[in-house]
């Protein structure tokens, strides 16, 4: 340790009749530490209670001591960065916090209570680069990690630093000497800073803290008020002993660049083991000891917490449908407290707990250890979540955004994540639930998910029913919505400043006129129900899809649209919202660009195909009797004449022929000739197929001579010559299903007789590669046996 002599210093100058200032050296989220905080606000009765929070939270303060303001609660701060993005922090306060009882103990004697640490912005630009998503604004990993820790832990039995504070200090819950259970506490964490490494304290930025927090003690006892008390996180208190000392020149207080709201927070998000960096685990566990000790006005009664703590997890595990039996709740606590005795506690802790758990319900089958623990786990975790007042300063979209949760029928109430099933057809609430869940999407929120049904985005299963969703409201969903803030107050207003401000970082990256980057959007709109607030969004549509060089993203656009034109479902139109004009607009740009097919990239053929699949299938049915199809067939014929890439012309070929508009003749005439033709390379004679089978895999069995074309060809090519084609005939086959491919198979059965099983063998784990790889070597074998004579008596199987 680097000062020894400096522990000492701290337990016999934490309390100073002299100066008046008292320090209460805490971890954060203590029960015991809370306990020990009240009893000393009680008895010292001080003037001011200063806490170790950021300063710049000050103006929260009344909030947090309204009376409907009910914890788990936090205060959320965001920065805009000028080159960087928004920063988000948290600072979390619950019913056994001390910060939160050093709050209304100060608020109820008349004290004045003050936030002394550095500002919240300042804590967040101090962040690591490294680090996603928002922070902690309070850190306390020197409690459970460190040389100090781990020496302790296996002096006393303890497993990690979480046991060893509980075994130290919670055991002391309800202790009436605050002034000896604090000293300890400095002591404790006086050596934890001690052994240290110096380097670390230029990370976390702690001398900058710590001048900050003395300069606000030296002022205030300058000014000669009565005591003092100062609920400082244990890490600190040493150089607290001097403020005048520590400040030096620092001065008090100073602007924030950051924004500052009061928010509910989760028991989840307290979590130590789920990445909060202050605290300790499984929040409802220490909750529910804080109310059991509290109830009684003195130290709990161990065994019959335990006790009850034991039988309301049986009786919420029995609710799940996961019983334990009277005699294994027991054998758990029997179990329980026979540890805690040899261990030294005066009853079971935590661990304690967890380890009669496994005792009594495992009996040695490691099978079901992480089920059971990791149930005990989330019940000792909890699912809480806080309340804040209204008078709070909350943004309006939170609100806004709580109010139409519940009035469309989400569970709010606390933070378990539920699932929830929408017939959206026929239920116009569950319609408008769907759109609620949709919007909140739209802006990020974290808070549902979409689990199954229709697929409106991506064109799959529209024509199911019922949707399904995931959802649960969370510190996470509040956070998101405040920095959605800057879109508007409502989640309407906000989902559709959100989707221009996503059209504005297109322009900015050169993608102004992105259609399937816009139609992607302007579905996500409708899916939220904008309705008819997104006739600008369809303007800029319109605008992109005129000045459109790409016939595939025109002609998928043209689909898209006429798809929600006749859609029906949850992404019908509104009254007022005219997509016929635009849809029609994209039709006829795309018979422009179709004389542009013959000129297309190699790297555009495969777009290109996609969307001539999708333009037919449309223009074969009955939705598409709104569109002239004879200009789509004269476009075609065009293309068709100006000598196209295979691939298309097979493609446009296979169009005209599915349609009825030239005879069937036409297609194996056309692949005999491609196939048989003068390409330098075998891949290229195949290119035609690839086309047709792009657009229509049937007309492979279903119009007669496909299929013989492709066979005959075949037959002609010889085995190096097939081993050169092998991945770029499954490339071109692979466009047939399943079922397609048995027919095919049928098919040649009929020709060259025998059963389809003759000729088709499947083999699920052998990928191209390794299929061609097969082949190769097979041919190697044929030409090494003919070498020596041996193919008719192996391979012909003759003597």
């Amino acid at each position: 340790m680097r000062d020894e002599a400096l522990i000492h210093r701290v337990r016999d100058r934490l309390f100073q009749p002299d100066t008046g200032l008292y320090l209460a050296p805490i971890r954060h989220h203590s029960p015991a530490c809370a306990w020990a905080v009240r009893a000393m606000i009680r008895d010292l009765r001080p003037s001011h209670v200063m806490i170790e929070a950021p300063h710049d939270l000050a103006h929260l303060i009344p909030h947090l001591l309204d009376p409907d303001t009910v914890p788990p609660v936090a205060a959320a701060s965001l920065l805009d960065q000028k080159d960087g993005p928004r920063l988000a922090a948290y600072y979390p306060f619950c019913a056994h916090s001390p910060e939160w009882i050093a709050l209304r103990e100060g608020a109820a004697i008349g004290a004045e209570v003050r936030f002394i640490d550095l500002g919240s912005d300042a804590k967040m630009q101090g962040r690591d680069d490294d680090q996603k998503g928002p922070q902690s604004l309070v850190q306390e990993q020197a409690f459970d990690s460190g040389d100090y820790i781990r020496a302790l832990s296996d002096r006393l039995g303890c497993r990690d630093g979480f046991e060893l504070w509980d075994h130290l200090f919670e055991t002391r819950l309800g202790d009436p000497d605050w002034r000896g259970f604090l000293q300890d506490v400095g002591t404790y964490c006086a050596a934890l800073r001690a052994s240290t490494p110096s380097d670390q304290f230029d990370v976390t930025n702690d001398d900058a803290r710590e001048a900050h927090m003395a300069a606000c003690l030296r002022d205030v006892l300058a000014d000669g008020a009565g005591p003092v008390v100062c609920v400082i996180g244990g890490f600190h208190a040493a150089a607290l002993l001097e403020p005048v000392t520590t400040a030096g020149k620092t001065r008090a207080g100073g602007k924030s660049d950051a924004a500052s709201y009061l928010i509910r927070y989760g028991y989840k998000d307290m979590d130590a083991l789920m990445g909060y960096g202050a605290g300790l685990p499984q929040p409802a566990y220490y909750q529910s000891l804080w109310d059991h000790a509290d109830a009684r006005g003195q130290a709990p009664d161990w065994q019959a917490f335990a006790h009850d703590l034991t039988q309301e997890f049986a009786h919420k595990m029995r609710g799940d449908g996961h019983g334990i039996s009277v005699p294994a709740q027991v054998e758990m606590l029997r179990s329980a407290e026979t540890l805690a005795r040899l261990r030294g506690r005066p009853g079971a802790l935590r661990y304690d707990l967890f380890d009669g758990l496994t005792s009594a319900l495992l009996k040695g089958e490691d099978s079901g250890s992480d089920v059971w623990r990791e149930r005990f786990t989330e019940y000792l975790r909890g699912h809480a979540l806080g309340d804040v007042s209204d008078a709070a300063g909350q943004p309006p979209i939170v609100a806004d955004a709580m109010a139409r949760a519940r009035a469309h029928r989400f569970d709010v109430s606390d933070g378990r994540r539920r699932e929830r099933s929408l017939d959206i057809r026929r239920k116009l609430a569950h319609l408008a639930a769907s759109r609620f869940a949709h919007a909140m999407a739209v802006l990020d929120s974290g808070f549902a998910t979409r689990s199954g049904g229709p697929d409106f985005q991506n064109a799959k299963q529209t024509d199911l029913l019922f949707e399904r969703w995931e959802y649960a409201w969370s510190p996470r969903v509040e956070g998101q919505l405040i920095e959605a803030a800057v879109h508007g107050d409502t989640v309407p207003a906000a989902c559709l400043a959100k989707l221009f401000a996503d059209r504005q970082a297109l322009a900015k990256d050169g993608r102004a006129d992105d259609l399937p980057a816009l139609l992607t959007m302007f579905k996500r709109g409708l899916l939220a129900g904008l309705g008819t607030e997104l006739t600008g969004f369809l303007t800029e549509i319109e605008g992109a899809i005129s000045r459109s060089a790409d016939f595939a993203d025109t002609a998928k656009a043209m689909v898209t649209l006429h798809g929600i034109e006749a859609s029906r479902g949850p992404l019908s139109l509104p009254d007022g919202l005219d997509i016929t004009s635009v849809m029609q607009q994209a039709f006829a740009r795309m018979i422009y660009l179709c004389d542009d097919l013959p000129n297309m990239r190699d790297d555009a053929i495969q777009p290109c195909l996609d969307a001539l699949r999708l333009v037919s299938e449309l223009m074969r049915g009955f939705e598409g009797d709104d569109l002239d199809k004879t200009l789509f067939d004269d476009a075609l014929d065009r293309a068709a004449l100006a000598d196209p890439a295979p691939e298309l012309l097979g493609a446009i070929t296979a169009i005209a022929v599915d349609a009825g508009r030239k005879p069937d003749h036409t297609l194996p005439d056309l692949l005999k000739a491609q196939l048989n033709g003068s390409a330098p390379d075998l891949p290229t004679r195949l290119a035609g197929l690839r086309g047709v089978l792009a657009i229509s895999p049937s007309l492979l069995w279903t119009v007669d001579g496909v299929l013989d074309a492709l066979d005959e060809f075949l037959n002609g090519v010889t085995d190096d010559g097939f081993l050169e084609l092998l991945p770029h005939l499954r490339l071109a086959l692979s466009a047939l299903s399943p079922r397609e491919a048995d027919l095919v198979a049928a098919a040649l059965t009929r020709r060259h007789g025998g059963s389809a099983s003759s000729y088709t063998a499947h083999f699920h784990d052998v990928d191209a590669s390794e299929a061609a790889l097969g082949a190769k070597v097979d041919a190697e074998l044929r030409a090494g046996l003919m070498a020596d004579g041996l193919d008719g008596w192996i391979i012909g199987g003759g003597a």
